[in-house]
């Protein structure tokens, strides 16, 4: 019996993952889609396999070059990417590590003049990855783009079909939010009462993608608690007076800007990219993005 042909979607967090592996892969037609919180990346996974055509999927963040690795490895996948643009990712993912505590400002959080963030450069650096999978597995990449589904769903949605060769019942996609957004006064009031249960070590701990739980029995505790009162906080402080919140901004549209300006000639490169395979696929857009 041949081996199927397989696909695995390798997404960064908070480039639209979730969403594609709640919403939109379960909508597929003309292939087998195994959902991510069955799966995982190993040998014994291909027993599941029903169909000539395989779609997995599995969000990797930070780890994105060493899944791929696995993931040819293992199963020899082509590799679909989803992609954001460098600033409004490196911003969403920033908001989620202040709704979960964590004290270091933007800037430090990428820092583009030293390098020595949570984030490091390179990693927002989507042609880097690109040429990679190129490199590895002698194909290029299915690359699709959050701000696509945005402005041109239809485009989207006829790119992946496309590349995937398969259909999509559009009354099957999942119509729900997928992840929570917390408005910016929660957020900054989050980062606040962190800021008092946080050490200068704890800090440091946390540039590293370390718990900042310090080198104290009693940090560790009061970090805990944090998160642990998360969702409860994240309630109250919503409910909190405006005047409880200090002047300083939880990100600074000038750092955005920065951060966008840092990482143009790459997202140019990676809409060219999207471009060329347009046309390979034979799909167009209807909107610039």
């Amino acid at each position: 019996m041949p081996s199927p042909q397989t696909f695995f979607h390798v997404g960064y967090a908070r480039a639209a993952s979730t969403f594609l592996q709640k919403a939109i892969f379960p909508a597929l037609t003309g292939l087998q889609y195994i959902p991510r919180n069955r799966f995982r990346v190993r040998e014994k996974e291909k027993k599941r396999f029903r169909a000539d055509k395989i779609l997995m999927s599995r969000e990797a963040g930070q780890h994105i070059f060493d899944r791929c690795d696995r993931v040819r490895d293992i199963f020899g996948s082509r590799i679909v990417i989803s992609l954001r643009r460098q600033d409004t990712l490196a911003a969403s993912n920033y908001r989620l590590h202040a709704k979960k505590g964590h004290t270091v400002r933007f800037e430090q959080y990428l820092d583009l003049e030293h390098n020595q963030g949570f984030w490091k450069v390179e990693q927002f650096e989507y042609m880097r990855l690109i040429r990679y999978i190129e490199e590895q597995y002698g194909e290029k990449p299915i690359v699709l783009i959050f701000e696509d589904y945005i402005k041109d769903p239809d485009f989207y949605l006829a790119t992946l079909c496309a590349a995937l060769e398969c259909e999509i019942d559009t009354s099957k996609i999942g119509k729900g939010v997928v992840h929570k957004s917390y408005s910016d006064k929660q957020l900054r009031l989050r980062r606040q009462v962190a800021d008092w249960f946080a050490d200068k070590d704890s800090k440091q701990e946390q540039l590293k993608n370390k718990t900042p739980q310090g080198d104290s029995v009693m940090n560790f505790i009061r970090y805990r608690a944090l998160l642990w009162s998360s969702a409860l906080f994240m309630r109250f402080a919503n409910l909190a007076p405006q005047s409880w919140l200090s002047d300083e901004p939880l990100i600074r549209e000038e750092r955005l800007q920065q951060v966008k300006e840092y990482y143009a000639d790459d997202w140019r490169q990676c809409i060219d990219y999207v471009e060329q395979q347009c046309v390979e696929l034979g799909v167009q857009r209807s909107a610039e993005v």
